[in-house]
Parts: structure tokens; sequence; C-alpha cells
């Protein structure tokens, strides 16, 4: 709907309504003052998405609402919201009645910062290889935990991590086969080498 020129989402008005932080910050004016994030994925205009010899496929544009930053509270932990659930991520309370985000970030709280790297960061040791395969570059440093950059990996570069999860695969389906390549010629030798002694006995 539009109000005065400017377009305003209906759950957010609604929001904007009836609620308040428990600072006195109204929500209207945490929806308006939230800060722009990039769009989360591998995709991007002018990317191509294949090639052959007749023909290049290209992305042209792309279009979503949006997406924001949203602070944590209590951590001050920053994640990343489309602008289409921003207002239900802000009505989220905890047990105490407390709001668990804010498009604000919590000031006096000392953020916890890891120091693992994106498996697509520039000073990863595949990264030569990761650009052979077109894959994105990604600047995050500061998981805190392995599984921390698991997640990060699944769903901030969905498309390079089904990329490395096929490559993966393919390599220990290539392992296997060897492995079996290997013990079937050693059973032949095996075999050879007790058929000649029965020959010879």
């Amino acid at each position: 709907m539009e109000t005065g020129g400017k377009h305003v989402w209906p759950h957010a008005q609604e929001a904007e309504e009836h609620m308040t932080t428990n600072d006195g910050t109204a929500i209207e004016e945490m929806l308006r003052d939230a800060e722009v994030a990039a769009e989360p994925g591998d995709m991007a205009t002018g990317q191509v998405i294949s090639r052959s010899d007749d023909m290049t496929m290209t992305t042209s544009q792309l279009q979503s609402a949006g997406w924001v930053y949203v602070y944590d509270t209590l951590t001050a932990d920053r994640s990343v919201v489309n602008r289409n659930m921003l207002p239900q991520q802000l009505q989220k309370l905890r047990p105490d009645g407390s709001y668990v985000f804010s498009t604000r970030k919590p000031e006096g709280i000392e953020l916890m910062r890891g120091k693992l790297k994106c498996f697509l960061h520039d000073d990863e040791p595949n990264r030569e290889q990761y650009n052979s395969m077109g894959l994105i570059h990604c600047t995050k440093s500061n998981l805190l935990t392995e599984l921390d950059r698991e997640r990060h990996m699944r769903y901030r570069h969905p498309r390079a991590h089904a990329t490395l999860e096929n490559e993966r695969v393919r390599e220990d389906r290539e392992a296997d086969r060897l492995e079996r390549m290997a013990l079937t010629e050693s059973i032949k030798a095996m075999t050879e080498s007790n058929r000649r002694g029965n020959k010879d006995a």
C-alpha cells in the first residue's frame, strides 16, 4: 500500500502502530533505520549460469524485498534478515518480555569473535582450485567453531557449498574405485601365485 508517496509493508505498518522497544524506541524508527545488507548467496547480476559452444546464460537482474542487519539484544551477534520478515523478527520476545532483535547494535556488549575463516576466504589453501571452479571469494574470518563455519558455508554460499560437496562425493567414489581395483589386482596376483605354487609342487 502507498501512504504519502512512501511504500509501507503491511506487516511493518501494523507493527509500527502498536510497538515500541524496551528502551522506548519505536519499531517504526527501527524499520526505517535498518542497515542494508548485501544479497545472500552466490548469485549476482551478470553472473554466468551455464555456458555451451552456442550459448551462454547469465543473470540479467535480481529482485527481492532487500536484506538488512539485525542484532541480538543480549549478545550483539549480527544476522541478516529479509525486509519482508523484519517486522516479525522485531516482534520476537524472550521469556522475560524483552525483545530478541534490534536493528541497532547494542552498546556496551563485547561481541565474541572467532578466528576461523570461511572456506572461500582468499587465505584458504585451496583458493587457487576454487578460482578454477569459479567459486566466489568471502572475507568472513571471525567464525567461532567448525560447526559455525559449516553452517556459514551452507546458508551463505549454497551454490559453492553444493559444488564442493559434489566434488567431495566424486573424489570419494574415485578413491573407492581405485581401492577396489587395487584389491582386485592383489587377489588376482595372489591367486596366480598360489596356482603356480601348486603347479610346481
